[in-house]
């Protein structure tokens, strides 16, 4: 791929921004800001947004569609997911951000966050959390066939975790202990050329909590950050956040992936903040905003990987 010739001024040298361009014209840039105007300006039917844009040979891609209906439910039930016993009570199904870089004519690769394959890497057994209430959640779970004793639903990781981290199409990324997010230049004040965020699936858990998996990218001139969380929280019981950064510099074609996995005990969570929460804040509310619980949680689990494309 042809690169960007630098400019020289003095001793420091850096690259030029790659040329970008929108690939939707029902998602067009602001005249103003030049960032993707998302959600698309004009009214289309069926519910649909798929905006698209593309710097040097990526292109990053989003779409939104509604819940899934029950049919589409049962469908995936019965012949995408027959082992996970039960399904999240909203899927967004049609929803995904997807990454793709062409190098040439012959040589892609790519990367998509979509919720069933994020739901394909939950666990099909027991994941041995139990509402604080375990004994009713328990009851509930029971069923009786035709006068033979009660007996267990199928078996299954009900709080729908997931280590899911986007599904690659190409070479894949290669652990390296060594990587790290370069902060200093995702904190630089760049433009905006692009940004989406969405919800894969979602349930509270017999209003028991939250389990929810989201995703979001931004996209600036010279390089994007996605985040995908996974964010899990059982009253009184379980807090618990899994976050994937892919990081890309688009004119090196260097990829980052980096997860993390944050946990503690509800209460003990609870107990340390209660007395440190301003009068006019709930800290109830608090623990159910994920931006604030994975600030206060500690890091009991980090990977890292990285491709050069």
């Amino acid at each position: 791929m042809d690169q960007v010739p630098p400019v020289t001024r003095g001793r420091q040298v850096r690259s030029l921004p790659l040329p970008h361009r929108c690939n939707n014209p029902r998602n067009p840039a602001c005249a103003h800001c030049g960032t993707v105007i998302i959600p698309s300006p004009a009214a289309i039917m069926p519910l649909e947004d798929t905006p698209s844009i593309s710097v040097g040979s990526w292109t990053i891609e989003s779409r939104k569609r509604p819940i899934l209906d029950t049919p589409a439910l049962s469908q995936w039930e019965s012949e995408h997911l027959p082992g996970l016993g039960a399904l999240p009570e909203m899927i967004f199904g049609g929803n995904y951000v997807r990454i793709r870089c062409d190098l040439d004519e012959s040589k892609h690769w790519d990367i998509e966050f979509n919720a069933l394959d994020a739901l394909r890497e939950v666990p099909t057994e027991d994941s041995g959390v139990r509402v604080s209430c375990a004994s009713d959640w328990l009851r509930s779970k029971h069923r009786r066939c035709d006068g033979a004793p009660p007996q267990i639903a199928k078996q299954y990781d009900w709080t729908y975790t997931t280590r899911y981290r986007g599904t690659v199409t190409g070479c894949p990324l290669v652990a390296d202990t060594t990587a790290e997010l370069p902060l200093a230049m995702l904190a630089k004040p760049d433009p905006i050329l692009f940004f989406d965020d969405m919800v894969l699936y979602e349930d509270e858990l017999g209003d028991n909590g939250a389990s929810m998996y989201s995703c979001k990218v931004r996209v600036m001139p010279e390089r994007l950050l996605l985040l995908a969380r996974f964010f899990l929280r059982v009253d009184d019981v379980l807090l618990r956040v899994q976050d994937t950064r892919l990081y890309v510099e688009f004119a090196q074609n260097r990829v980052v992936r980096e997860w993390k996995r944050y946990e503690a005990d509800y209460n003990e969570v609870f107990k340390r903040h209660r007395g440190g929460v301003p009068p006019h804040r709930d800290l109830r509310a608090l623990l159910r905003d994920s931006n604030w619980v994975v600030d206060h949680l500690p890091i009991v689990e980090r990977t890292c990987e990285t491709i050069q494309l």
